[in-house]
C-alpha cells in the first residue's frame, strides 16, 4: 500500500507539472494578470480550483434577484441532470434591437471562455454604460455550454462528445438543447468562447524543453462560401479589426485562428475553418455575423487567470459596443445574407481546397523563454477554391424513411413540408460511386467519403416523403448537409447510411 500511494503521488506530480508548464519567468515575463477586479465566480475563490455547480448558481441568482433588466432561464438538463442556465438581457423600451448571442465553455477545460463572459454579465448589470448598451442590443450570454465537462474540466461532454464537432449531427442531446435556444432566439451576432493550449506535441522538438505558442488571442472569423460574403466581410470589418484594437491598447497579442498538423513529412497549418463542424461557421448559416475567439489557456490552472478571462472581457464589451453602436449597419448586412438565401441564386459549395500560403508564427522556447518565429506553410480556409459546385434547386426530396435526417434539419430551424399523396416528380438523385468508410472511430462513429453520379429522372415518390423548399432563411444549413460528399454531411456523419452502388434517398428538384 506504501509503494502504491508513493507511485500515486510521482504520477500526480508528473500530470501537474506537464500541465502546468508555463513558469514563473515566462508568466511574468509575457502573461502577467493586469490590474483589475472581476467579482466572478471562480476568481473570487482563493483556491487553486474553478467554482462548483452550487457556486455558479449561488451567483447567477445573486446576479439576477431583483433585476429587471435580466432573466435567468434554463434551456434545459444534461443527461446527469444538471440544470443548463442561460441569461437573457433586455431594456423594453419598444426600439429595434440588435440581438447578440455569446456563449463560453462548450469545452469543459476551458474556464475563462465562461469567466469572461460572467464578468461581461456583471458589468452590464452593474455599470452606467453596461445598461446603456441595451437600449440598442438584446443579449442572450450562454455561459457555460458543456455543464458537465465544466465540472470535470474536461474538454468533452459528460456523454463523452465535443459538442463543437456535433453541431450538425447532433449526437448528444445537449448539443440538440443549445441549437434549439439558439435558433429561438434567432441573433444577429454569435460570438463563441474557446480557450486553447499553447504547448503541443508539435513544438516538442523546438529547445531543450519544447515551445510554446505565443498569442494570447486567437479570432476565427468562417471563410466557408455557403455563408453570404455579406457576413463573412462583416464579420472581420465591423467587429475583429475594433477588438484587434482594444486587445493592443492593453498589452495582448493577437492573431488568426490556426491549426497544427505533423502528420505528414512537415509541419502544416490550417488558418480557420473550412466546414460548419463548428460554431462560427454553423451559426453563420443561420445568417448570423458570427465569430470563434480562442484564449491561451488551456492546461495553465489558474496561471493567468486573471488576464484570460480580462482578454475575454474585453472582446466580448467591445463586440457589444459595436453592435449598439452600427445596429443599421449590421441589420443591413443580415437582411442582405437573408434576402439572398431566400432568393436562392448562389451555387452551392460542396467541397473544396484552400489556397496555400506561408506565414511567420511567434512562439516561445520554454527552456529559455525567448520569443523566436518561424515560417510554416499553411492553407488558408479563408481562401477556400471549390473542387465540387453545383447550382442550388428550388427543393430537396426526402423519402420516409429519412426520419433521422429530418429531425436534424428542424433541430437546425428548417421548415419542412410532407407530401400528401404518391407524387411524381423529375428530380436529380444521386447514385454512390465510391464509398470509404474510416477505420479509425471519431465521436463513436467511423465517418464516411463518397463519390457520386447525378442522374436525372422521373421518380415516384410515396405520401409521407419530405419536401425541404430552399427559399427559406436556414437553407445555407440544408445545402450544407444534405450533399453526400460534403465534409460535414450527413452521410460523412452517418445521419443518412447508404452504400457502394446504391441511389441516395435525398433528391435534387429544381
Amino acid at each position: 500500500m506504501k509503494y502504491q500511494l508513493i507511485l500515486l503521488s510521482l504520477i500526480l506530480a508528473f500530470f501537474s507539472v506537464t500541465a502546468q508548464k508555463q513558469g514563473k519567468k515566462i508568466t511574468e515575463t509575457y502573461y502577467p494578470d493586469p490590474d483589475v477586479k472581476f467579482t466572478t465566480p471562480s476568481i473570487l475563490i482563493d483556491e487553486d480550483r474553478f467554482a462548483n455547480y452550487e457556486e455558479i448558481t449561488n451567483w447567477l441568482n445573486g446576479l439576477v434577484s431583483g433585476n429587471g433588466l435580466v432573466q435567468l432561464e434554463h434551456i434545459g438538463q444534461t443527461p446527469s441532470g444538471k440544470k443548463i442556465p442561460i441569461l437573457h438581457f433586455s431594456k423594453n423600451n419598444g426600439l429595434p434591437k440588435v440581438k447578440l448571442w455569446m456563449q463560453g465553455a462548450i469545452h469543459g477545460n476551458e474556464p475563462a471562455s465562461a469567466e469572461g463572459l460572467l464578468a461581461l454579465a456583471n458589468y452590464i448589470l452593474e455599470t452606467k454604460e453596461g445598461r446603456q448598451l441595451l437600449d440598442k442590443v438584446d443579449i442572450t450570454i450562454l455561459p457555460i455550454a458543456n455543464i458537465d465537462g465544466y465540472l470535470k474540466q474536461q474538454r468533452r461532454s459528460g456523454s463523452g462528445y465535443d459538442l463543437n464537432r456535433d453541431q450538425t449531427k447532433f449526437a448528444d442531446p445537449v448539443s440538440k438543447i443549445i441549437r434549439r435556444a439558439f435558433i429561438q432566439f434567432n441573433p444577429d451576432l454569435a460570438l463563441d468562447f474557446h480557450e486553447f493550449g499553447p504547448e503541443r506535441k508539435e513544438f516538442s522538438s523546438w529547445g531543450k524543453d519544447g515551445a510554446s505558442f505565443y498569442p494570447d488571442v486567437l479570432f476565427l472569423p468562417s471563410g466557408y462560401p455557403n455563408i453570404p460574403n455579406v457576413l463573412r466581410e462583416s464579420s472581420i470589418n465591423f467587429f475583429q479589426k475594433k477588438a484587434e484594437e482594444v486587445l493592443d491598447a492593453n498589452g495582448y497579442f493577437h492573431s488568426f485562428y490556426v491549426s497544427f498538423n505533423d502528420s505528414g513529412n512537415e509541419l502544416r497549418c490550417l488558418k480557420g475553418a473550412i466546414n460548419p463542424r463548428s460554431s462560427s461557421t454553423s451559426y453563420a448559416l443561420s445568417n448570423a455575423i458570427s465569430m470563434l475567439l480562442e484564449i491561451r489557456g488551456i492546461g495553465l490552472g489558474k496561471t493567468s487567470f486573471i488576464r484570460r478571462t480580462h482578454s475575454a472581457f474585453l472582446i466580448a464589451k467591445t463586440y457589444l459596443e459595436q453592435a449598439a453602436l452600427n445596429p443599421e449597419r449590421i441589420k443591413e448586412a443580415v437582411n442582405q445574407a437573408k434576402t439572398e438565401t431566400l432568393n436562392g441564386t448562389n451555387p452551392i459549395y460542396v467541397k473544396g481546397n484552400a489556397l496555400e500560403k506561408t506565414f511567420s508564427y511567434k512562439f516561445i522556447d520554454i527552456q529559455t523563454g525567448k520569443l523566436f518565429e518561424k515560417e510554416i506553410p499553411t492553407e488558408d480556409g479563408l481562401c477556400l477554391v471549390p473542387s465540387i459546385e453545383r447550382s442550388r434547386p428550388n427543393f430537396y426530396i426526402l423519402e420516409p424513411s429519412c426520419t433521422k435526417e429530418i429531425r436534424n434539419l428542424k433541430t437546425l430551424g428548417v421548415y419542412i413540408d410532407t407530401l400528401k399523396d404518391d407524387t411524381f416528380f423529375d428530380v436529380v438523385s444521386y447514385k454512390i460511386t465510391s464509398y470509404n468508410e474510416s477505420p479509425k472511430e471519431w465521436e463513436k462513429i467511423h465517418t464516411v467519403q463518397v463519390e457520386c453520379d447525378l442522374i436525372q429522372g422521373t421518380r415516384n415518390f410515396p405520401k409521407g416523403s419530405f419536401l425541404v423548399n430552399l427559399h427559406q432563411e436556414n437553407a445555407n444549413y440544408v445545402v450544407s448537409v444534405l450533399e453526400p460528399e460534403a465534409d460535414n454531411g450527413f452521410v460523412a456523419f452517418r445521419v443518412t447510411e447508404t452504400k457502394l452502388g446504391e441511389l441516395l434517398k435525398i433528391h435534387r428538384l429544381y
